[in-house]
Formats: C-alpha cells, structure tokens, sequence
C-alpha cells in the first residue's frame, strides 16, 4: 500500500502510529484496524474541525497518540482548544493542509503565534516523515505541533509506501510521556529545538533520507540566495543547478520549521551573500514585509547586535521581499527575473508580487546577467 499525494502520505503515517485520527478533509483512508504496534485505530470524521480539536485532547490526556486533519482555514475558529492543548503539553499533532488557490499559506502561518511546533512539508514523502519527526518532538518536548501540507499541483507527487513497523517500533515505541498538566512555557519552548534535531536525526538513520530544519542547495556560500517555505522553495532548489550552470553564483535555501524558527541557522547559511530574495506564497502589503521576510530580517538584527547563538556579522545582505499571487506556479522565466533583479543592486524592487499588478511585479532580464565565474 503506498501514497501519492499529501493526504495519502498523512493517513499511511497516522495509520502507522496513532491510535485515533480526527479529520475533516477527503483523501484520508480508514487504513488498517490496527496500528504498527497492534493498537486499534479509530478514525472519527466530523466538519467541526473546533469539535474534533477538543475530541483529541481529550483522548491525548487519556494517554492515547492522536493526530488531527484539518484545513489550516478551520482551524482558526479552534484557537482556544489549540492553546489548552499547549498549556496541557500534550503531544497533539494537527495537520493543516492548504490549498494555494485561496492563499492557505496565509491561514496556516498565521497560526505560528501559538505555542506550538511548526513544520512545511514540500512533497508526498516529506509529508509522511515529517508527520512521525513531529510525533516524535512533540512527546519528547511536551509541545504539540502542526505540519502543514500544500494541495494542488504545486505539490511534488511521488509515491511512497507505508512506513514499516520495524521503522514506528524503534522511532516511536516504548511508553509514552505522561503529559504534564502546567510547566513553564519558556522551559517547553527552549526543549524543542533538541527535541526536533534528534528526531530528524534519527529519522535519517532509519531511512536514509536527509531531514533538517533547513535545507540548502549547494551548502556553500553564493553571492546571491533565494529563500522559500514550501514547495515554492522546492521549486527554487530545482532551478539552482540550471542558474549555477549559465553562471550565476547562487545558492537556495528552504525553510523546512517555521516554528522554533531557526534564525541563527538562516543567518549563518546567508550571511556572505551580497543580496537575498524571500519568495513567499503570502502576501501583506501593509505590513513591513511578508512573514519570512520579515523573521528573517530580524534575525540578521539580532545578530548584527550581538545577540546570544547567532553568529557575529558586520553587515545585512539587501533583502528583498518577494510573494507569489495565490494559485499562480513558479516558472523558470520567474526565478531568472528574481536572480536578475537581485544583480540590479539599488535599481532593483526591494518588493513585489509575482502574477500581481504589473507596477508590483518584476520585469523579464533583458539580457543574462553573470555572477562568478
């Protein structure tokens, strides 16, 4: 039995592992009657995602592993059920799937403010795996955590199979953490990090795929970054090696946690560049800049000014703020307009929207311009 798209991914992996699934979105399968532990598996369906959100925490504070589906625009109305499930440190997985057309991206990084974990997946296998890394981190920390998924044809498809028992027994086997009822929030927040690492870490032991919280393509330094969440960044790491070929010196980076965010990780990987593009499927025009953008510039100002963890700089690369119009894909043609405009220096936009009104977007190169050798 294997998957083909996020939603398939996701019921293999909670099939696998959970004892009651809580969804509210098609594509889920019933799966097996029980689990790769021999647990049985319930999967209650509703279209009160508010409903099924306090349904699982109820059932996570009984003990059982539970994971919630939802679309990341239901969940807002579940905000209250979210934060007691933080304040309970259950170790509570919700997926929140989005879908490009109505800017769910939006909707889904929105809900970062609450104290919970936060991973993107970019494709049908990193959905999977990264559902078991955040059940992982999740009982580990005693912070729950969201994985957001992309559908539509933004989204990689590939298929994958179930994950073996063998995999579930020794990642996630054994008693589970007794959930603590109270706790500092800041002790929680400072766990997760580790949490997280050592989950991905040993995932990767399991499988031999490589999961971090970033990723970079190549892992070196460039003149000129793009940075990305999503399967839009994914679509920027695919383009590296066709940019780096007509000679530019370029580097992409994908963020792969959106919560903890892993600033002086961003930082170290971006710091040497000269000038960095934040592409991003949200857009907020009357903010300061879109959400990574603005994450990621704040922490070039923490570490300008020394903050602890962040590595010492001298100077800020020229940060330019970058967002995609809902439903619209990213084509070579555009990322050569990105590079292009980043090697603009001052001429070049610091803002502007992809498939937006023609004053807020970018202007096709005139002609190719060379970076490096």
């Amino acid at each position: 039995m294997g998957a083909k798209n996020a939603a398939g991914a996701v019921g293999l992996a909670e099939g696998a592992v959970c004892q009651r699934v809580f969804v509210t979105v098609d594509g889920i399968a019933n799966g097996d009657a029980r689990n790769a532990f021999g647990e049985s598996v319930a999967v209650q369906r509703g279209s009160d995602a508010t409903a099924l959100v306090r349904d699982a925490a109820r059932a996570a504070g009984q003990g059982e592993r539970v994971a919630v589906v939802a679309r990341a625009s239901e969940l807002a109305s579940a905000r209250k059920e979210l934060e007691a499930i933080a304040a309970q440190r259950l170790g509570v997985v919700v997926h929140a799937f989005v879908e490009g057309a109505e800017n769910g991206m939006a909707a889904a990084l929105s809900l970062g403010d609450l104290p919970w974990g936060m991973l993107v997946a970019a494709g049908v296998g990193e959905s999977l795996d990264l559902a078991l890394v955040a059940h992982r981190a999740a009982e580990d920390s005693g912070c729950p955590f969201f994985v957001v998924h992309e559908l539509g044809p933004s989204m990689r498809a590939e298929e994958i199979p179930a994950p073996t028992s063998g995999v579930c027994e020794a990642f996630l086997g054994g008693a589970r953490p007794v959930a603590s009822q109270g706790g500092d929030a800041r002790a929680v927040a400072a766990r997760v990090p580790f949490a997280l690492g050592s989950a991905m870490r040993e995932l990767d032991t399991l499988t031999v795929r490589r999961h971090d919280v970033l990723l970079r393509k190549p892992n070196a330094d460039a003149h000129v970054a793009l940075v990305g969440i999503g399967a839009t960044a994914e679509t920027m790491l695919d383009e590296v090696e066709r940019l780096r070929a007509m000679g530019h010196d370029v580097t992409a980076v994908r963020l792969v946690a959106w919560r903890p965010f892993p600033g002086p990780r961003l930082v170290k990987a971006l710091c040497r560049s000269l000038a960095v593009t934040v592409l991003e499927p949200v857009d907020r025009p009357l903010a300061v800049s879109s959400p990574l953008a603005a994450e990621l510039k704040a922490a070039f100002a923490d570490a300008l000014t020394w903050a602890p963890d962040y590595p010492g700089i001298g100077r800020i690369p020229r940060i330019a703020s970058g967002a995609i119009a809902p439903g619209r894909g990213l084509a070579a043609a555009d990322v050569d307009a990105i590079v292009h405009n980043m090697l603009a220096d001052e001429r070049g936009k610091r803002s502007f929207v992809l498939g937006g009104p023609e004053s807020h977007t970018l202007p096709p190169p005139v002609a190719p311009a060379r970076t490096g050798t």
